[in-house]
C-alpha cells in the first residue's frame, strides 16, 4: 500500500515537471536569444532576393534538445519599401509559433529557423508563399532591431526583385507550394520541385526546393530511400543554418534510432562542418 505522502509526491509530480521546464526556459532564454541575434548580425550589409529563405541559427548547433527559448524572441523590421512606403512590423506570434513547431519536430527544441517569413508579410498579387505560411521580406532597405526600437540597429540590408532566371524559379516554387498546399497535389508538386532543381542547381532558392521536396517526399526519389535527402542536403548545405534545421526534423521524421547510422556515416565525411556539430545531438 502507498503511503498518502508517496500519493501526495506523485500527484504533484506534473507541477514539478513543469516549475523544472520552466526554470530551464528562464536559463536558456537569455542564451537563446543573444544566439538569435548574433545570427540576425550576419545578415548586416547584405542583399538578398524577395522570398529567399534567410535560415539562422537560433541557439548553439551543439545545445541539448530542451525547449525553445528563441520563439518568443522580439524583432522589429523598420525601413520601407521599393516603393517607398514605410514599414514598421514586429515579429509576426502566429507565424512564428508555426515556424518554431515545424522546425522543432515534435517537442525537439529548434536549433535554426527561417527568419524572412517571420513578419507575416502577405504578397498583395496573392502569390502563394514558398513555405506555405507567409511571403519573404518584399523588396526595399531594412533594419533590424529590438522590439522596443532602442539601441543600435542589429543588422541593416537590402531585398531585391529576383531576376532572369531566379524570377522564373521563384514562380515555380510558388505553384509547387501551392500544388503541396490547398490544391492538395502533392505528385504534382514533387514532379515540379524535381524539375526545378534539376534545371536550376545553384539557384538561391534551393534550400525551399529542398524543404518542399521533404514534405512531398512520397513522390519523390527520396519515397524509398529518405537517407538520401539527408545525404543531399549534407552536400549541398553542410556549413549552413537550413542544414541545421533540416537535420532535425529528418532526424525526428525517420526516427533517432533509424537516423544514427547515417547521421554516423555523413559525419565522418563532413567531420568540421556545421551540421556534423548538430549531429552530435542524436548521436
Amino acid at each position: 500500500m502507498r503511503h498518502p505522502a508517496s500519493r501526495a509526491f506523485h500527484a504533484a509530480a506534473p507541477a514539478r515537471a513543469l516549475i523544472a521546464v520552466l526554470a530551464l526556459l528562464a536559463w536558456s532564454a537569455p542564451r537563446a536569444h543573444a544566439a538569435a541575434d548574433l545570427g540576425v548580425a550576419g545578415l548586416d550589409g547584405g542583399e538578398f532576393l524577395e522570398d529567399e529563405p534567410l535560415w539562422l541559427c537560433g541557439l548553439p548547433t551543439d545545445a541539448p534538445a530542451g525547449p525553445d527559448g528563441w520563439g518568443a524572441h522580439p524583432w522589429r523590421l523598420v525601413g520601407h519599401d521599393a516603393q517607398g512606403n514605410p514599414v514598421d512590423r514586429v515579429l509576426d506570434a502566429v507565424t512564428d509559433s508555426v515556424l518554431v513547431a515545424a522546425g522543432a519536430g515534435g517537442g525537439v527544441a529548434a536549433r535554426a529557423y527561417e527568419f524572412a517569413q517571420t513578419f507575416g508579410f502577405r504578397e498583395p498579387t496573392g502569390r502563394w508563399p514558398l513555405g506555405g505560411l507567409s511571403n519573404g521580406i518584399p523588396a526595399g532597405t531594412y533594419e533590424v532591431r529590438a522590439a522596443t526600437g532602442r539601441g543600435r540597429p542589429l543588422a541593416s540590408f537590402r531585398v531585391v526583385p529576383p531576376r532572369a532566371s531566379e524570377r522564373s524559379v521563384r514562380d515555380a516554387l510558388a505553384r509547387a507550394a501551392r500544388l503541396a498546399g490547398p490544391l492538395g497535389q502533392p505528385a504534382e508538386a514533387a514532379a515540379l520541385y524535381e524539375a526545378v532543381v534539376a534545371r536550376y542547381p545553384r539557384t538561391t532558392y534551393r534550400s525551399a526546393i529542398y524543404r518542399g521536396l521533404w514534405n512531398v517526399r512520397e513522390h519523390t526519389r527520396f519515397a524509398n530511400d529518405p537517407g538520401r535527402w539527408i545525404e543531399e542536403v549534407f552536400a549541398y548545405f553542410h556549413d549552413s543554418c537550413f542544414g541545421v534545421a533540416a537535420l532535425d526534423v529528418w532526424a525526428v521524421d525517420v526516427g533517432p534510432e533509424a537516423a544514427r547510422p547515417t547521421l554516423r556515416r555523413l559525419v565522418g565525411i563532413y567531420p568540421s562542418s556545421l551540421m556534423a556539430a548538430a549531429a552530435q545531438r542524436w548521436l
